[in-house]
């Protein structure tokens, strides 16, 4: 437990210095389950020095081609606190060390997930926003270089959410056929589906459900799952962002 301990405070120094790492050191942990424990640890200490909640999670590495970037052949996840989570469209470029933009629907829980649930019953249980991710690391100059270890006891990268108005979903919203168009200062940058989501965000979903089930864990009531990117990331930079999803709708926000 020494090293995990040791690990951690490794990493919430960087909040107090300023100065990111230029690794994490993974040669203590050389199994998935080792690097989550690490990252586990990592929260627990920020909500008792933060004094925050979890309020959900983010899922990564929802697409192949990232899967093939990192070396791993699944999703990682990573635990948003409330600290985490705005609904509010302006945000300061100095909060973050090396911040990403991903494009994201956000599935918002309404009631507690069983143990066992299906993908009709998370679809049932949650409402849908439109939402971006701001992925941001300890490490500098992270993206793509770091390790799936490291990517795993950095909390997977979790930086900011922002979450715009849900709505619930219906089987009239073909949830596996969306497309997205990210918009950087009234210029289209980026243009993606949700197939790039393990095919279809839900599955992700799911997929998150599953890993916290075999913990013996359940997303309850009021949680939010940031489910994966529908674009490739793109560095964040100063200016005003605006994405406009199929039938979700649209947020904007300014990075000052």
């Amino acid at each position: 437990m020494g090293n995990v301990q040791e690990t951690v405070s490794t990493i919430l120094d960087v909040y107090q210095t300023r100065q990111p790492l230029a690794a994490i050191s993974g040669e203590h942990f050389s199994k998935k389950k080792e690097y989550y424990d690490v990252q586990h640890t990592l929260v627990q200490r920020k909500m008792r020095e933060y004094d925050g909640e979890v309020k959900g999670f983010k899922i990564s590495l929802t697409n192949t081609g990232l899967q093939e970037v990192f070396k791993t052949d699944s999703p990682v996840y990573g635990t948003l606190l409330d600290r985490d989570v705005l609904d509010v469209g302006t945000i300061f470029m100095n909060d973050f060390f090396d911040p990403l933009i991903e494009a994201e629907l956000m599935f918002i829980v309404q009631e507690d997930i069983s143990l066992d649930a299906d993908e009709d019953e998370l679809l049932a249980k949650t409402i849908i926003a439109p939402g971006l991710e701001l992925p941001d690391s300890r490490i500098k100059n992270w993206f793509p270089h770091i390790s799936v270890g490291e990517l795993i006891m950095d909390n997977a990268v979790t930086g900011k959410v922002i979450v715009g108005e849900p709505k619930k979903w219906d089987a009239s919203i073909p949830l596996a056929d969306l497309s997205v168009k990210l918009f950087y200062n009234d210029q289209q940058v980026a243009e993606g589906t949700s197939s790039f989501v393990l095919e279809n965000p839900i599955h992700a979903v799911k997929w998150l459900h599953q890993e916290l089930a075999s913990q013996n864990r359940i997303l309850t009531k009021g949680m939010i799952i940031s489910s994966g990117t529908f674009i490739k990331p793109l560095p964040l930079k100063v200016g005003t962002y605006r994405v406009v999803f199929d039938h979700f709708g649209e947020i904007t926000l300014n990075i000052l």
